[in-house]
């Protein structure tokens, strides 16, 4: 099972009210007896480790610990963090490829404890040894584990045995075991330093193969294969590893053999290994990756490969022919996403390629033409306004953070998925050119400063290390295991590996603490949908500095960009704009409640909701229309009347339904603005009251529309909000939202238009005629 559905499998089991054992009496008791720590000034650090529903985390605060307790259930972690008491703080992680190093202080944890879940991890050497690498000196690793011989055998995968529990205490200075009921507790303490040693195995049978395949480019950028009419199939250069043979040695040895080109073992950098098998053999590829080089192509076997051609990368999903599943799964390690549908391959990437700087990135000249014409464009519609930003556009080649897509789909204004669920809904992408630059813009980011991204795939992170310069620094958060992957080998094709830190983790948590410079970041830029503003982006915000976030309010995503203020947050941008769901602890719910069977549903995301069972049969009624005489020109912008209602309307929500199947007057392709009190609901209307076909030109009518036995009344409410926007906003300056911690009293949150997130209150400054 892996990781992410293992994942999901614990958490609908702890979202469904179950747990695991409690602690005993007898725990209990050798804990506070053994781990309770002395009086001192500062409180100890501890680290809970699989803390399911936070029952042990909460026993350590008790003793006077400040815990970060970690779980990669998020079900566990949601209920935990509802029980939760003061000097805890919950965290989603996979222990398999999350950051836990970014929990701990510089100076180490005091207590890291495990409790029945060490023998559910797989690979628990490393992690074991990572948890001690974390441990203050003096620190204490406590492991409790169910014994493998009190316990039945189809329980055995829940326990540690004698040779297990010696495994774990190898190599510490000091260990103590103590027997709890049906459970083993291990006190750990003092790593020692481990010498590596090897041996070999037994004389192995010949039933595997090891070979090299080599990604060449040329300067256009284009990537070379060779056609095997005896296979049918396009192939990269490729072949055996000589005993004794360095990988970069086959690599270049290989390529003179095959294609005539000559190259030094020193330009060759190797990506990893991949491990599949064919025809009963495994077979196992190291993937090198080579720019340059001296010659031209030719078919030196010719009975193997009759010629050698260049492809642009691009097409090869569209390749006439079918491609040799080795190099498939090599070119798929280069540019990760580029080829779909292949059988799975293990690959083990190098933790840092050998010589990544050299290589050297080529293009087509098209690239070079279609990113002057988006540059022109962003510069003629006001996006692209000053000198750096046009510059950085010009610079970053974003056609290589897309190589699947054709240049014109890569060049064109508009954002593209990159991974996609199976009904089309986007995970993640790359962003709008436009909305890029409105977002770098309003980030102020300038020569020198200090930048941290939210949100993966590495285009946008190219174009801020451009714009903060070789003095400045970028770094990116990413979640998403694949896409993570693709921006760190993206960055690295493109030359911008130095200039930006890609960490894999939960960007809601912030930077890892020695990644945040002094004072704090100049800028931060989020570039996913966000329910909130999470403490971490302002505590690492210098004063001053700017966060600029598609901030989902009442429904609706804005692009906000706000500047620190002290505790407060100040908007001095805001426009509409649509950004891929942020995921993991950010996350939110968008189910919808459907209406009975009326076809309508509704949608709340920062109202409390309210019983919906009358409003199948008030929609059934006749309902109150009124029309308001304020209207908007076909294609005219209303996104500050969708502002106004969502922080303006008691009981806000969204409703969906189809225009043309029933009563309300939805916008077109789109839901409506709606209120629900006890049993009537209302909601916003449009009718097209002008139509001119010729000029293809229309006008429209905002109106209300009420169901249920309040129906005029609430119709009234929303009738009058629209008057309100008409006169207030609508012509006026651009609203200012405010934000201020969620945990200020009643009394500092003057406005009386606002909406509340767990973590802030966000409100909206204006002054009602």
């Amino acid at each position: 099972m892996s990781s992410t559905s293992s994942a999901q499998k614990w958490s609908a089991h702890y979202s469904s009210g179950r747990g695991i054992k409690p602690l005993s009496d007898v725990e209990t008791s050798i804990v506070r007896e053994r781990l309770a720590p002395d009086a001192g000034p500062e409180k100890p650090r501890a680290l809970d480790v699989c803390c399911g529903t936070g029952e042990f985390a909460r026993l350590l605060a008790g003793l006077g610990y400040t815990v970060d307790a970690v779980d990669y259930a998020q079900g566990a972690v949601d209920r935990a963090a509802a029980e939760a008491g003061p000097d805890v703080t919950y965290h989603c992680v996979d222990m398999a490829t999350g950051d836990l190093g970014a929990l701990a202080p510089a100076d180490g944890l005091d207590l890291i404890t495990v409790r029945r879940s060490l023998a559910h991890l797989s690979d628990r050497t490393r992690i074991v040894a990572e948890l001690a690498g974390m441990l203050r000196p003096g620190g204490t690793l406590c492991v409790i584990t169910p014994h493998a011989d009190r316990f039945p055998a189809d329980l055995r995968g829940i326990c540690l045995d004698e040779a297990e529990i010696g495994l774990l205490t190898d190599g510490w200075e000091y260990t103590e075991r103590i027997e709890a009921e049906d459970c083993t507790v291990v006190l750990l303490r003092g790593p020692g330093a481990r010498t590596a040693v090897h041996q070999e195995k037994r004389r192995p049978t010949a039933a595997a193969m090891a070979g090299v395949a080599v990604v060449v480019s040329d300067p256009c950028g284009r990537v070379l294969l060779g056609w095997n009419p005896s296979r049918n199939v396009w192939e990269l250069p490729a072949g055996k590893v000589e005993p004794k043979e360095a990988f970069e040695a086959t690599a270049v040895r290989e390529l003179a053999e095959e294609t005539g080109l000559r190259a030094a073992a020193e330009q060759v950098v190797l990506l990893g290994t991949l491990c599949d098998d064919t025809h009963g053999m495994t077979r196992i590829t190291e993937v090198a990756r080579l720019t340059a080089f001296d010659g031209a192509p030719q078919a030196r076997e010719p009975e193997l490969i009759t010629r050698w051609e260049w492809h642009a990368p691009d097409a090869l999903r569209h390749l006439p022919q079918p491609l040799f599943t080795a190099s498939a799964h090599a070119l798929n390690t280069v540019w990760p996403g580029l080829l779909p549908d292949l059988p799975p391959a293990p690959f083990t990437p190098r933790p840092t390629p050998t010589g990544e700087a050299r290589l050297r990135f080529g293009e087509p000249a098209a690239a070079v033409r279609l990113r002057e014409r988006l540059v022109e464009e962003l510069t003629e519609g006001g996006w692209a306004g000053t000198p750096e930003l046009r510059a950085a556009f010009r610079a970053v080649p974003r056609h290589a953070f897309l190589p699947e897509q054709p240049l014109e789909r890569a060049y064109a204004n508009q954002a593209v998925a990159t991974v996609s669920t199976d009904d089309g809904t986007s995970l993640s992408s790359v962003s709008q050119p436009e909305m890029q630059a409105v977002m770098l813009d309003h980030g102020r980011l300038r020569a020198g400063g200090h930048v941290l991204e939210i949100g993966g795939g590495g285009c946008n992170a190219a174009l801020m290390a451009e714009l903060v310069g070789p003095t400045g620094t970028v770094t990116c958060i990413e979640f998403d295991p694949y896409v993570h992957r693709r921006t760190v080998r993206f960055l690295q094709e493109t030359g911008y590996a130095d200039r930006v830190r890609v960490v894999h983790g939960d960007g809601a948590y912030g930077a890892p603490a020695r990644l945040v410079p002094p004072g704090g970041f100049d800028a931060i830029l989020v570039t996913v949908a966000s329910m909130d503003i999470p403490p971490a982006w302002t505590e690492q915000l210098a004063e001053g500095g700017r966060l600029v976030l598609p901030l989902r309010l009442g429904g609706y995503t804005r692009c906000v960009a706000f500047e620190k203020q002290g505790s407060l947050l100040s908007s001095s941008h805001i426009s509409p704009c649509g950004f891929v769901s942020m995921q993991g602890i950010g996350r939110w719910d968008d189910t919808q409640v459907p209406l009975g069977e009326s076809g309508y549903a509704i949608y709340w995301e920062d109202t409390p909701p309210v019983p919906v069972d009358a409003l199948e049969a008030a929609l059934a009624a006749d309902p109150v229309e009124l029309r308001t005489g304020v209207t908007v020109a076909g294609g005219e912008s209303y996104e500050t009347l969708q502002l106004w209602l969502a922080f303006s309307l008691p009981g806000f929500c969204r409703l969906s339904g189809d225009r043309d199947k029933g009563p309300v007057l939805l916008p077109k392709n789109q839901d409506a603005a709606a209120l629900v009190s006890g049993g009537s609901l209302g909601c916003l209307t449009v009718r097209r009251i002008e139509h001119d076909a010729e000029a293809d030109v229309s006008r429209w009518e905002f109106g209300a529309q009420g169901f249920g036995p309040e129906a005029r009344a609430i119709a009234e409410t929303v009738a009058d909000a629209v008057h309100t926007w008409d006169r207030t906003f609508r012509h006026g300056p651009a609203p200012t939202l405010i934000a201020l911690p969620a945990s200020l009293p009643a009394a500092d949150h003057s406005t009386r238009y606002f909406i509340d997130k767990p973590h802030r209150r966000i409100s909206l400054a204006v002054s009602v005629r």
